[in-house]
Formats: structure tokens, C-alpha cells, sequence
């Protein structure tokens, strides 16, 4: 069987709008946007992603420090709803000081956005964009999640198979997220007039915050919660590479890729918390009960009988 046939079965080639910029080499910096994908680089990311596929399905195991054993897997059915429901309390909760940081981060940056922009936009011309983009396209990277997730079921280790599940969850709902914010702001992407101050809201301008960035961190941050490896680390390089290309593509402002960073990021920081604990707490109970039953044989096995005699006096047990 053909990996990449099957692959690419999933991933739906994106057909740019009438006005989105170039991405081949021969364009100019100030192109007309029109372009079609380019087939060497789609062709080649598919091979990429094939490989990741086979790797993971041959070492799964290797990010694991012990393979564990695997648990019954409706807990991430009950995942997921306890997360759904737990969503309108987190809104209303104050945020973090990480996250107001990031906050902060995004609003100092969006100052700075043209200059900056046109800085990194010099770059377009390089292939290696055009390759590492297609890692935060959420078309191609929800099946990527799903045949990971599915995968890992087939792995004896409950830390491979709940990291994989937060990394699906967390690209669902950091999506919902950011494609509700997108509806909202109506901010022009590079491409378009009049520039980055140009926002509308419920314009249908969809430039803040970005999509790609916000896939590629909410698939790849569990990883770092999960496993303290350097392919995690690899992952979230990837995932900065993927984001910084569509500044260079003239797709979005560095600012749209940092505020999809920080939401990517911080829905999946939230869900492996929450699993992390919950998994702990699992552990725990079966810790006690397990120590309980062994307390409970032992009281059972051994057992005392005084023993009186015309000549001693003793105790006798029995294990």
C-alpha cells in the first residue's frame, strides 16, 4: 500500500481566492496576487508526512521515558465532555500572567507590524517556506492528528496515547477559537489595502488571528507537557517555523502569528493540565485501592491461635 496515496486522500489541495498572493519563485516582491499552489512543495510535504507516519507507527515508544499500561480508552470520551463543559468557566476566569504577557506581547508587537513585516516578507523566494507552511494547514494536519491518535492505540503507553489525544483536542478547539476571532476582527492581511491598521469588524477579512499558527501550536505543545525529549522541542520549532512563513508569504502580520501562538499554545497548556491531573488522581485511587486489597489478603492469610500446653505457652500463626 501507497503511504502517500493514502495521505493524500486526506488533504485537500487549497485553491487560492482571486487576489492572494504568489508564492513561486520567479515573483516579485510586489506581485499581483495570483498564484497556484506549488506542486513540488505539496508533493514534497507529502513524503514529509510520510515519514513522520512510519516513524511513529515503528517508535512510538521512543519519546517515553517507560511504556506504561494502557488504560480502557473511553476515558477520552469522558475527556472531552468534562473539557466542554469546563470551557465557559475558563473564559470568565482572570487570565494567567503568562498569557497577559502574551496579551501584552500581541498588542506591542501589532505597533511594529508593517516595518517588521516588510523586513521578513525579503525572504519569500525560499522554498523551505512553502514546505514548512503546509505543517500549521489545518486540512492537512487534523488527519495527521487523527491517524497519530489512532496509532497510538495500539501502543502500550498511556502517556503516548493521552498526548496524542490533547494534541487532537486541542487543534479542534484552539481552531473554534481562533475562526470565531477571525469573524470578528476583520483585519486585511498584507495583501490587500490598505494595510495593517486596517480593521472592520464582521468585514470577512480574515487576517487575526493566524489559523496555521494557531494548528501547529496547539498540535505540537502537548508534546513538551507530556515528554521532556528533544523531538518535542523539534516539534515546537517546526511549528515557529511554520508560523513565521506566513509573514515572509505576505499571508499575515507578525502579530497575527504571535496571537495564534498564544492561543494554540495556551488551550493546549489548559487541556494537558487538566488530563495530566486528572490521570494523577486516577493513579492515586488505583494506588489506594490496590494497597487496601493487599492489606485486606494479608489480613486474611495470616492468622493468630494461642496455644497453651501442660509444659509451654506460645502463639501460633499461620500464613
Amino acid at each position: 500500500m501507497d503511504i502517500r496515496v493514502a495521505i493524500g486522500s486526506f488533504v485537500k489541495r487549497k485553491i487560492p481566492k482571486q487576489n492572494m498572493p504568489r508564492r513561486t519563485c520567479s515573483a516579485p516582491l510586489a506581485f499581483p496576487p495570483t498564484h497556484p499552489v506549488s506542486t513540488h512543495s505539496a508533493l514534497l510535504f507529502s513524503r514529509v508526512v510520510a515519514c513522520i507516519f512510519v516513524l511513529v507507527a515503528l517508535g512510538a515508544g521512543v519519546l517515553s521515558a517507560e511504556a506504561q499500561e494502557s488504560d480502557d480508552p473511553l476515558r477520552f470520551a469522558s475527556w472531552l465532555v468534562s473539557d466542554s463543559r469546563a470551557i465557559p468557566g475558563s473564559l470568565i476566569r482572570p487570565p494567567s500572567a503568562m498569557f497577559g504577557a502574551g496579551l501584552l506581547g500581541v498588542g506591542l508587537v501589532s505597533y511594529r507590524d508593517a516595518q517588521w513585516a516588510g523586513s521578513l516578507q525579503q525572504w519569500h523566494r525560499r522554498e523551505a517556506w512553502r514546505i514548512v507552511e503546509e505543517f500549521g494547514d489545518a486540512n492537512a494536519m487534523r488527519p495527521a492528528a487523527i491517524l497519530v491518535f489512532v496509532g497510538s492505540l495500539f501502543q502500550e503507553d498511556r502517556r503516548f496515547q493521552d498526548a496524542a489525544f490533547t494534541g487532537l483536542e486541542s487543534l479542534m478547539m484552539a481552531n473554534l477559537l481562533t475562526n470565531a476571532l477571525k469573524a470578528v476582527t476583520g483585519r486585511s492581511r498584507p495583501w490587500q489595502e490598505p494595510g495593517a491598521d486596517d480593521w472592520e469588524l464582521l468585514s470577512g477579512k480574515t487576517s487575526f488571528p493566524s489559523g496555521h499558527a494557531t494548528t501547529a501550536f496547539a498540535l505540537m505543545t502537548p508534546w513538551i507537557m507530556y515528554f521532556d525529549h528533544p523531538l518535542a522541542w523539534v516539534g515546537m520549532g517546526v511549528a515557529a517555523a511554520s508560523s513565521l512563513s506566513r509573514v515572509t508569504l505576505r499571508y499575515h502580520w507578525p502579530s497575527d502569528v504571535l496571537a495564534g501562538a498564544l492561543i494554540g499554545s495556551s488551550v493546549s497548556i489548559w487541556l494537558s493540565r487538566r488530563h495530566q491531573k486528572d490521570t494523577r488522581s486516577m493513579n492515586t485511587m488505583a494506588r489506594g485501592t490496590f494497597e487496601g486489597n493487599e492489606l485486606q489478603e494479608r489480613g486474611k492469610r495470616v492468622q493468630s491461635m494461642p496455644v497453651v500446653g501442660l509444659r509451654h505457652v506460645g502463639l501460633r500463626l499461620t500464613f
